[in-house]
């Protein structure tokens, strides 16, 4: 690895880090927001809370993970280095973004019950997401090279599925359950070769 590749993959680390940073900043604000304004806390408000939290503590991981690259950049260890980055932007990906985004949508059914407020963060969230992933900016491709569009309409429709199911107040913690496993056997899977 020569010393301009390893500025540049230095430099990237650094940027990522930073907006990792900041994703959990605006996580943290989301908590910070949804915590006071109740007195009791029935599973349709504990669940987004704790994908929040589940989201917020994935990017501060990942963001360690990614800064400890760096150490591994200047040590020029190719190995390490694919490991820490591969695992660091899994973990921010899959268990940060994917969890944070779909959150928002049943965070904001707990803060208002305003139907247009909530169907407009809903769709904001769900056709972010479906562009992200289905346009291919996704790391879901280099992770699931063949099932990567597979993976990314699930996530649609369990984001989809949430939504209704916590609307209509209808199995909503069973399928909060299943999509929170689905995501962290994603994150898990990702970065291992065989399953790429």
């Amino acid at each position: 690895m020569t010393t301009d590749d390893k500025n540049f993959l230095t430099n990237q680390v650094q940027t990522d880090v930073s907006l990792i940073s900041f994703l959990s900043v605006i996580s943290v604000f989301f908590i910070g927001a949804l915590l006071p304004q109740f007195n009791s806390y029935d599973l349709s408000v504990r669940i987004p809370i704790s994908f929040l939290i589940v989201s917020t503590f994935a990017l501060l991981i990942s963001g360690l993970i990614l800064s400890n690259a760096s150490q591994k950049i200047v040590e020029g260890d190719p190995k390490k280095i694919k490991k820490y980055l591969t695992w660091g932007y899994a973990i921010s990906e899959y268990m940060g973004v994917f969890l944070f985004i779909i959150s928002v949508p049943l965070a904001m059914s707990i803060i208002t019950a305003d139907i247009y407020l909530r169907v407009v963060t809903f769709l904001s969230s769900i056709l972010g997401i479906g562009f992200y992933q289905l346009m291919g900016f996704s790391l879901l491709e280099n992770h699931f090279t063949k099932s990567s569009k597979l993976i990314s309409v699930l996530i649609i429709l369990f984001g989809i599925g949430l939504f209704i199911s916590q609307v209509l107040s209808f199995h909503f913690t069973l399928v909060s359950i299943i999509f929170l496993l689905f995501i962290l056997l994603i994150t898990c899977m990702g970065p291992i070769e065989k399953f790429q």
